[in-house]
């Protein structure tokens, strides 16, 4: 265990005697510059989503007999 505590010790001093500073990954975006200007925004929705009516109930005996296998639209 001391070893392990001693091994990272030494690589945090060794990490803070760099000579180079990280590199910069965010980019110089301030969103309080006016010279900027706005950026166009519209909405897109995440869902396919299309609005449906209730309505009456149908009669099954005819949904059953079209979709049975006697019958020669039907798949097997």
């Amino acid at each position: 265990m001391k070893l392990a505590s001693l091994a990272m010790l030494a690589l945090l001093l060794v990490a803070g005697c760099a000579a180079t500073n990280p590199p910069n990954v965010l980019p110089d975006f301030n969103p309080a510059d006016p010279v900027l200007g706005l950026r166009q925004t519209h909405y897109h929705s995440v869902i396919d989503y299309s609005h449906r009516d209730p309505v009456a109930p149908k009669k099954w005996r005819q949904l059953n007999d079209r979709l049975s296998p006697a019958n020669k639209g039907a798949a097997s």
